[in-house]
């Protein structure tokens, strides 16, 4: 690869023949942000795709992460864990390219999302007329803000790439909140948004553990840890805890949060329907007796 490209290699060296854009990155993260953002926002359409090229620009700057996770990999580890396409396609494009995606992907991505804004507050945009001007600093402000985050999300990947294993751990869940949660220093939410927010990525940071401690080698991702179900449960009992709290039990029964519980039961019916077969009385369990 001698031109970037965004996520052509997260697609064809990192993670190959796995369709990871198309699977991972629009048919997972970007439907999180959805349930997360756009449900709870006044104008859905321009929020998605201000979201859509905000994750856009983020990509550009954690698949940086990847390339040197690759490369520290084979520098310094016994059994690097590399695709069978690293050898053959490795990177010779200036690292400054992605940035460039990034920087231009994200100032389109904040024109569209101050779009709604002005929309809401009715003082820079007319529907009717279809006349409108941009509020120039405010989007130089939040421009500057996200490459910041840009900034802080490199270098703690840059940590992640260069420190222990038994280490990374921790830093790996301080990616996965820039993962989902860096959106908020643009977007906002409510705090049913949030709560799957942090379910997601207490789950995904719970897995990451459990891979550290199992051996770290390519064959010890727990792929039948069920993901989505985590992401149900920790999500219900958060809803649960906000709903008593506030005293509103609508917290809990309305239409976004019935979307949120329908992506995970779809995405992980496999695990759901596992857990919930397991579910007998105890006289039914034959490893439950005492000899």
């Amino acid at each position: 690869m001698k031109i970037y490209l965004p996520l052509l290699y997260s697609e064809n060296i990192k993670r190959p023949g796995k369709k990871y854009f198309l699977n991972n990155i629009i048919g997972e993260d970007f439907i999180i942000l959805l349930l997360s953002f756009t449900c709870y926002s006044s104008f859905p359409l321009l929020n998605a795709i201000g979201l859509f090229l905000l994750q856009l620009s983020f990509w550009c700057i954690y698949e940086l992460g990847y390339i040197e996770n690759d490369r520290v990999g084979e520098k310094f580890e016994d059994k690097a864990v590399l695709s069978y396409r690293y050898q053959s396609d490795k990177c010779s494009f200036y690292l400054w390219q992605p940035w460039v995606y990034s920087l231009v992907l994200s100032f389109l991505g904040i024109v569209v999302l101050s779009q709604e804004i002005a929309v809401s507050n009715n003082y820079v945009y007319t529907i009717l007329v279809g006349q409108y001007s941009y509020n120039l600093a405010e989007i130089l402000k939040s421009w500057l803000l996200w490459s910041v985050f840009l900034l802080v999300l490199r270098i703690l990947f840059y940590i992640y790439n260069y420190i222990n294993k038994q280490s990374r751990m921790w830093f790996y869940s301080l990616l996965q909140t820039c993962r989902y949660g860096g959106y908020l220093v643009l977007v906002s939410s409510n705090i049913v948004g949030l709560a799957f927010l942090l379910s997601v990525v207490v789950t995904r940071s719970f897995q990451y553990i459990l891979y550290r401690y199992l051996g770290g080698e390519s064959g010890s991702w727990p792929i039948d840890f069920p993901k989505y179900f985590f992401y149900f449960f920790i999500y219900l009992l958060l809803l649960i805890l906000i709903a008593a709290n506030e005293r509103n039990l609508l917290i809990i029964i309305n239409f976004p949060v019935l979307l949120a519980v329908f992506f995970c039961f779809v995405k992980g019916r496999n695990h759901f329907y596992k857990i919930f077969s397991q579910l007998i009385h105890i006289s039914k369990d034959g490893s439950s007796k005492i000899n």
